[in-house]
């Protein structure tokens, strides 16, 4: 049997924690903050883009709800949620309202789902959220 292994990360330490959410606020910022300086190709993409923070204590479903107020007036245009797997032994833990959007949408989750899609990932998936969906994960 072929299976494909889980991720490894670095040990799991405070330094592994602080740098990967540094990493994570670095390159929100450098895309986000429109202060900063890009060349012509990269500004022009950026300007067809909304960026949001949002404080919340229910984030997956903020994200839920979000994509279903989003008005669909072209449908070349798609909506696009861009989102990572996880960070690096995050402070945040998602579990407890994933498992209340799955039965919410009454909806059957492989164990592999979260692995592979990440929370957010999974409770888009599993709100049948009108939404494309790009997961990404950093590569060292």
């Amino acid at each position: 049997t072929l299976t494909v292994g889980d991720t490894v990360y670095a040990q799991h330490d405070t330094h592994t924690r602080l740098a990967s959410e540094t990493a994570d606020n670095l390159t929100w910022d450098r895309y986000a903050a429109a202060s900063t300086p890009h060349d012509t190709e990269t500004a022009a993409a950026l300007s067809r883009i909304s960026f949001r923070t949002v404080e919340t204590t229910t984030p997956l479903h903020t994200i839920i709800e979000y994509t279903t107020k989003v008005p669909q007036t072209d449908p070349a245009r798609d909506l696009i949620v861009v989102s990572g797997r996880s960070r690096r032994m995050a402070v945040e833990a998602h579990a407890a309202e994933l498992k209340t959007v799955i039965t919410e949408a009454g909806a059957s989750i492989s164990s592999s789902v979260p692995k592979t899609l990440g929370d957010v990932g999974t409770a888009l998936v599993a709100s049948n959220a009108r939404a494309s969906l790009l997961i990404l994960q950093a590569a060292a």
